[in-house]
Order: structure tokens, then sequence, then C-alpha cells
């Protein structure tokens, strides 16, 4: 096969990534050259059912877009794994890890057969660098998402879990 010909076949899957990326809220406000080299840099892998993404105490440097599948974050107690969520199409997981070094606190694994398209640390340390107004987009939409976390979970949790709240008052 030609390179054109491999070149041509990697432009749509780009084009893809590029429209995924934009649909995601801490991406959203990002400078279009900066989405656009986030969508170059980003890769797909598919994950076989009961494959291991990062366990506890790993610094898995990842974002994961779920773009089929479910995987399921899992706290490991009392020698056995509690599930403790799903996560499916669409769902954008990991971003804290992106802004750096952090150890997993559970473990994520596929519950199906998954594709993800995965941005790692390393790529988006690139974009940081080369588009430094992305720092604080960054932070912003990483401040934006705590805080509708914590709203979410003040109105789901009973009068006995709201001690567990208050995140954002930090």
């Amino acid at each position: 096969m030609s390179s054109f010909t491999a070149e041509n076949n990697q432009v749509p899957e780009m084009q893809q990534n590029l429209e995924l990326l934009q649909e995601v809220p801490f991406f959203a406000n990002f400078p279009a050259k900066a989405q656009k080299l986030l969508a170059f840099l980003a890769e797909r892998a598919l994950i076989s059912p009961n494959d291991i993404l990062f366990e506890e105490g790993d610094d898995y440097g990842r974002a994961y877009l779920i773009l089929e599948g479910q995987l399921t974050l899992l706290k490991h107690h009392d020698k056995k794994n509690i599930t403790i969520q799903h996560y499916a199409k669409g769902d954008f997981i990991g971003f804290l890890s992106l802004l750096g070094a952090m150890p997993a606190l559970f473990t994520l694994r596929a519950a199906t057969k998954t594709t993800v398209l995965i941005i790692s640390r390393k790529h988006f340390s690139k974009i940081l660098e080369q588009f430094p107004e992305t720092t604080n987009l960054s932070l912003n939409a990483l401040l934006k998402e705590l805080y509708e976390w914590e709203r979410k979970n003040i109105y789901e949790a009973g009068q006995c879990c709201l001690e567990k709240t208050g995140v954002t008052a930090l």
C-alpha cells in the first residue's frame, strides 16, 4: 500500500477523533489547533473483557473516552473487589491523571469488549507546552467538573452521607 493511501485512511479516523474530543467538556474550549493536535496524538485501543487498564497504586497517566463497551471501576476491600461504578459509551474518565502524577485509588477493568480513545499525559503535556492558554482552560474545566460532581453527590446523598461531601470547600 502506498503512503498516500495510508495517509488517506488515517485522515477519517483523525477527523472522527477531533469530533469526539470536541464533544468532551474538558476539551470543548481548547483552541481549534490544540484540539486537532490532540486528535492526531490520541490513540484508539480495543480492550478485551476483564483486561485491566490500571490498578490501585498505578500512576496510569491516561484518560479514556469510551467509544463502545463498558468499563468497571473497582475497589479492593477485605480480599475482594467491590464494584464502585460502571462507565459506558461517551464517558470520559481519568482526565485528572493528565494534569500530573496521581496514584490510582481504584482499579479500572473492561466489563465487555471495549473500544477507547486514549489521551496520554505525555501527549497532553505537549498540548500544554505548545498552547499555554490550555493550562487555564484545563483548570477551569477541572473546577467545573469538580463542582458538578459534588453538586450531584450532595443532591443524591442522604442525610447520613453528607459529611463525605465538601471537596469544593478545600
